[in-house]
């Protein structure tokens, strides 16, 4: 991957740190750090350094170089993959798919601009649902809302076969046990609670 000298660059100004040296754009070797994978190593990328101090700033399209070099080497998706996987999805704008995924308004406009990356596991995802439109028209539709499976009479079979000691249980429950079950409910008195009249004879 070839290292992009920046355009926009301190090189020249005074530091704010020692107010001693200036910044010069030269090239380093860069360790980026990742949470939950192996770091990456960038080689010869353009940094702003004082030459007095040392103090080192990265110019932005360093910053978006190493984001789309790590991107990369993570199997993070990189924006012109997103772009694509949206566009033959046919969702016409970033915002919607941002909806239709589940995200925040603005994030899937952030991934296709490239200032930000999503994780892995978000990109794993993507690549499904790019491969299997049918499951993105599912997820799209939201059809899990609509599938009761009380009302699916398939859905009583499989409840049987999931639990088969439940099942066997009722079959062979008889009328006789269910009127004991009846029967050994405690009785309502229908006349609780009515006020008592009492009648004399003369």
């Amino acid at each position: 991957m070839n290292v992009p000298k920046p355009a926009d660059s301190l090189a020249g100004q005074l530091c704010p740190a020692c107010r001693k040296g200036h910044f010069a754009l030269v090239q380093i070797n860069h360790t980026e750090e990742l949470p939950q994978d192996n770091p990456v190593t960038l080689r010869a990328i353009w940094v702003d350094r004082c030459d007095s101090c040392g103090e080192t700033t990265f110019p932005a399209e360093t910053v978006q170089f190493i984001e789309a070099a790590v991107a990369e080497q993570t199997e993070q998706l990189a924006p012109r993959d997103l772009q694509i996987c949206r566009e033959n999805l046919e969702v016409e704008t970033q915002d919607e798919m941002s909806e239709i995924l589940g995200l925040g308004s603005k994030t899937f406009h952030r991934w296709e601009r490239g200032h930000q990356f999503p994780n892995r596991s978000m990109s794993y995802y993507i690549r499904v649902l790019a491969e299997f439109p049918q499951a993105f028209e599912w997820l799209r539709a939201r059809a899990w809302r609509n599938k009761n499976r009380i009302a699916n009479p398939d859905a009583v079979k499989e409840l049987a076969a999931m639990f088969p000691d439940l099942a066997a249980a009722k079959k062979t429950t008889t009328h006789r046990d269910q009127f004991q079950l009846q029967s050994s409910q405690p009785k309502r008195n229908p006349a609780r609670g009515l006020i008592r009249v009492a009648f004399s004879t003369k």
